[in-house]
C-alpha cells in the first residue's frame, strides 16, 4: 500500500488505542478517599505528561535518525539525554533549591553538549555507522558515570534523584504537563513546516543539494529540534530511553518514509508508548511503582539489538 493508504487506518486505530489507554490510565489504581482530587490532580495530569513525552522523545527520535543518517540512531545511546541530565544532577545538587525554568536550561546546556558533537561528528564525514553509535555510548557512559559519582557524594540526596534519573512520571502535575506541550507544539509546527525540505535529506547530501537544500543547515535545524525535545523530557521526568529508537522504526512501517505522514504518526504511537509503559509502571507490583524509564528500556533494549543485527 501507498503510505497514504496504510497511514489513515493506522492514524485511527491509534487514536483509538490511545483513548482506551486514557480511560484505563485514569480509572485503574487504588481507591482514594477523594477521587475527584485523584482524578483531575494526580491521574490525569499523569497521563497527560505521558503522553506529551512520549509524543516529544518519539519526534526527536525520527529527527535524530534523518539528521545522522542512521537507523540506530537514539538521544539515549548517543548521550544527548545523559548530558542533560548530568547538568540537571549538577544544578540539583549544587544549586540548592531552583526553578523549574532553570532546570530545563541546565538539561538544554547538556544536552546540546552531546547535540553539537554528534552534529560535528556526523558533518565531519570520519564516523560512519558503528562508530557513530560507538562514539555516542561513550558519551553516554561518560556523562552517566559522572551522574552516578556526583549523587554518590551527596548521599542525603541519593534516592530521589537515583529515582529520577531512571525516569518517572510519578509526581507530574500540570505544569509539567504545560511545559512540554508548549515545547512539542513548537517543534510540531516546525516540523509541519519544514517536513518537505527535511524530505529531502532521505536523498542523502547530494540529493538534497540538487534541490537547492544545504544538508548542514537541515542538520542543524533538526538537532537544535531533538535537543529541545529530549532536555524538556529530562527536565520533566528524567530520561526515558528507547522510545526514540522503536518509534520511528514503527511509524515508517505504518506511515511509510515521508515525514508528512510519519510524523502524526509518531506523535500518537510515542504517546501510546510512555503512556502505556506508566500504566505498567504503576499497576505491576502495586504497590511498588516502577520507574518508567525502566519499562521502556526493557521493551526498546531488545529491538536495539535487534534492528542493529538488522543493519549490521
Amino acid at each position: 500500500m501507498t503510505s497514504a493508504a496504510s497511514f489513515w487506518p493506522s492514524l485511527v486505530a491509534s487514536t483509538l488505542a490511545l483513548v482506551g489507554l486514557a480511560v484505563l490510565s485514569v480509572t485503574i489504581g487504588p481507591d482514594s478517599v477523594d477521587p475527584q482530587y485523584t482524578l483531575y490532580q494526580v491521574r490525569l495530569p499523569r497521563f497527560l505528561t505521558g503522553v506529551a513525552l512520549g509524543a516529544a522523545l518519539a519526534l526527536a527520535g525520527n529527527l535524530l535518525q534523518l539528521a545522522t543518517q542512521n537507523p540506530l540512531s537514539e538521544p539515549e545511546l548517543l548521550g544527548i539525554n545523559q548530558s542533560a541530565v548530568f547538568a540537571v544532577v549538577v544544578v540539583l545538587l549544587f544549586a540548592g533549591s531552583v526553578s523549574a525554568t532553570t532546570i530545563l536550561m541546565a538539561a538544554l546546556v547538556g544536552g546540546a553538549t552531546s547535540g553539537t558533537a554528534i552534529l560535528l561528528m556526523t558533518s565531519s564525514g570520519a564516523f560512519p555507522r558503528e562508530r557513530l553509535i560507538l562514539a555516542g555510548l561513550t558519551l553516554a557512559f561518560f556523562f552517566g558515570s559522572a551522574s552516578s559519582g556526583l549523587l554518590i557524594l551527596k548521599e542525603s540526596d541519593l534516592f530521589e534523584l537515583l529515582h529520577w534519573t531512571a525516569g518517572k512520571l510519578s509526581g507530574a502535575g500540570w505544569s509539567d504537563f504545560a511545559l512540554c506541550t508548549s515545547v512539542l507544539a513548537v517543534a510540531v509546527l516546525l516540523s509541519v513546516f519544514r517536513a518537505t525540505a527535511w524530505n529531502a535529506l532521505q536523498l542523502g547530501e547530494e540529493g538534497a543539494r540538487s534541490l537547492g537544500l544545504d544538508p548542514v543547515t537541515l542538520r542543524v535545524e533538526m538537532m537544535v529540534v531533538t535537543v529541545c525535545l529530549c532536555s524538556v523530557a529530562v527536565a520533566v521526568a528524567g530520561p526515558i530511553g528507547f522510545v526514540g529508537i522503536i518509534i520511528p522504526h514503527l511509524s515508517r512501517l505504518l506511515a511509510g518514509l515521508d515525514y508528512r505522514f510519519r510524523v502524526p504518526m509518531s506523535l500518537l504511537t510515542g504517546a501510546i508508548l510512555v503512556a502505556g509503559a506508566d500504566l505498567l509502571a504503576r499497576s505491576v507490583i502495586h504497590p511498588v511503582e516502577i520507574p518508567v524509564g525502566i519499562v521502556t528500556a526493557l521493551l526498546g533494549a531488545p529491538y536495539f539489538l535487534y534492528r542493529a543485527q538488522r543493519t549490521a
